[in-house]
């Protein structure tokens, strides 16, 4: 049978070793950023020739970005290789003794304070205002129907026992008919 993994991590360290595993885990995550901005750049459906055009810097320049280490990427850096790609570069800071619980609960809060922008920014013209309520609403109902999704994903499921058969006596022919002639009866009640 072959044996299957659960992440790189697992596969590297049955190959490698702990120490070895670590080590490679440890170069990927110094390459966080650059392994984004990669994905991004494939997203956006440019090769690095085209992207690098768009930024005014040189195809070089967006090979070294997407291979750089990520103290090695500046905010510079960041801004120009998003612009390029349409994309607007944010930068926030969270506490890192952060649940996930904890950040879900954030964003929400973050989601409220936005839409409670929105709505201040369309005060006192009422064809925003009825543009703001119809996409609060869009968004209330596209919230919803993503937390169900979710609340169904996590709901544990049981496997659902079979049923015990009970057999008091062997079975032979003469058993079986007359059990088929016993169900029947039982059946035309």
């Amino acid at each position: 049978m072959v044996k299957q993994y659960k992440s790189v991590t697992e596969f590297t360290k049955n190959i490698l070793g702990d120490t070895e595993a670590k080590e490679i885990a440890d170069a990927i995550n110094k390459k966080r950023i650059s392994k984004q901005l990669f994905a991004m750049r494939c997203k956006a459906g440019l090769t690095q020739a085209e992207l690098a055009r768009k930024a005014s810097i040189s195809q070089g320049k967006v090979s070294k970005l997407e291979m750089a280490e990520d103290k090695n990427i500046s905010i510079g850096d960041l801004v120009t290789f998003c612009s390029a790609i349409g994309m607007q570069l944010e930068i926030g800071f969270t506490d890192q003794r952060l649940t996930r619980t904890d950040k879900i609960k954030l964003l929400y809060f973050k989601l409220r304070n936005m839409l409670e922008e929105l709505r201040m920014m369309a005060k006192g013209d009422p064809e925003m205002e009825e543009g703001v309520a119809k996409f609060t609403a869009e968004a209330f109902f596209n919230i919803i129907i993503g937390l169900f999704d979710c609340l169904e994903k996590a709901k544990v499921k049981k496997e659902k026992a079979p049923e015990p058969m009970l057999v008091s006596e062997p079975i032979d022919k003469d058993n079986i008919e007359n059990l088929g002639k016993t169900q029947q009866a039982e059946l035309c009640k």
